[in-house]
């Protein structure tokens, strides 16, 4: 018998329909551009970053590469305009209102957090490329803002638990991770010339290629916290909403797909979450939140080696193909393992049909 899955979410005392988020980025950039979001069906949407002064960024300043993006872009309306902007939002969801750490102090960043509660932030969030800069934000904004505060951590940071257990004490809600990672850039070979618009043609690469790092990076910080963490960087897929919710994510945010594949991206990762909570019998995300956790320090094997399901082969060859041991060979259309299998697990992970596997 079917059910309704519950994939609510509570952050902080806010209530979210689905775990979901449009991640800061230029797809939140206006009251226009939130609104348009808004009809689709994520949790929760967090603003561009807010600046003290307008920018504009170089032309141009995207670029899709390499299955991801490429983005430059620091253009944003200015902190008096997002007051203006704000006000004329009417959501059905909570708003996360993001300051850029970097485009000023952390006191200052604390005062504009003050003043955007005022308009309309469900959440304030903070980014910034300087982990310190992070402590130091939410210890001067804890003291006069009242709504739940968000942290959104750049990528590789050392001591990361160390890190947390201080956001912690400073009093933030919620940690996020993590930024695109960069710099990156492309070349055109056809004009041999650099893409990008800006000083130098980098920007910083977001999407697909980089999910393996945060999901990595989501189930390090999850076992350093006691805070709810959004994870965000590279998802694509409902898959990738699952991994990083069996990584320890209560949130999952979505910036590079959303531009790539549109806004609508949403409605596909909630209606593919939904169809596998169902068929999975999972009647809610707790049930399978940080589920991966106790599988990463498990006690290593290096006795193991690929199996072949005869029966469930369909003899595209593609083991055989990504073998580098040369362990694997076609027999009468079906794949047949030597004993010179070095239990890699390559094959297992570009086999199409399930048919080979070196886990137990």
């Amino acid at each position: 018998m079917s059910f309704k899955p519950d994939m609510s979410v509570n952050v902080a005392g806010i209530t979210m329909a689905n775990p979901l988020v449009l991640s800061e980025g230029p797809s939140s950039g206006s009251a226009r551009l939130i609104e348009r979001a808004a009809r689709h069906k994520m949790g929760a949407i967090v603003t561009k970053s807010v600046r003290l002064e307008p920018s504009k960024s170089e032309n141009p300043y995207m670029t899709a590469t390499a299955g991801g993006l490429i983005n430059a872009d620091w253009t944003d309306i200015g902190f008096d305009a997002w007051l203006t902007e704000l006000d004329k939002l009417k959501l059905d969801k909570p708003l996360f209102v993001n300051v850029g750490v970097n485009y000023c102090k952390p006191p200052k960043a604390a005062e504009l957090a003050e003043e955007l509660q005022k308009h309309g932030a469900d959440f304030v969030t903070f980014s910034d490329y300087e982990p310190e800069n992070l402590v130091e934000v939410v210890r001067y904004t804890k003291k006069n803002v009242n709504v739940p505060i968000m942290v959104k951590l750049p990528p590789f940071v050392k001591n990361i638990g160390d890190l947390c257990k201080r956001l912690e004490d400073a009093g933030v809600n919620m940690i996020a991770a993590m930024d695109a990672v960069g710099p990156a850039m492309d070349i055109d070979i056809e004009t041999r010339s650099a893409i990008l618009g800006s000083d130098g043609s980098f920007g910083y690469l977001s999407s697909a290629p980089i999910f393996p790092l945060t999901l990595a990076y989501i189930a390090e910080i999850s076992s350093n916290v006691n805070v709810p963490v959004m994870g965000v960087g590279g998802v694509s897929t409902t898959d990738d909403v699952i991994k990083l919710i069996m990584a320890g994510a209560t949130c999952v945010g979505v910036v590079g797909t959303a531009i790539l594949k549109g806004v609508g991206v949403f409605d596909t990762l909630a209606d593919g979450l939904e169809k596998w909570m169902i068929k999975n019998n999972v009647k809610n995300l707790a049930e399978i939140r940080g589920a991966a956790q106790s599988s990463m320090h498990r006690t290593p094997r290096k006795d193991l080696r690929a199996q072949a399901d005869g029966a469930a082969c369909n003899g595209c060859g593609l083991c055989e193909i990504s073998c580098y041991a040369a362990a694997i060979n076609m027999k009468s259309e079906k794949a047949f393992v030597s004993d010179y299998c070095s239990g890699c697990g390559i094959c297992e992970s570009v086999c199409p049909a399930n048919a080979i596997r070196v886990r137990v």
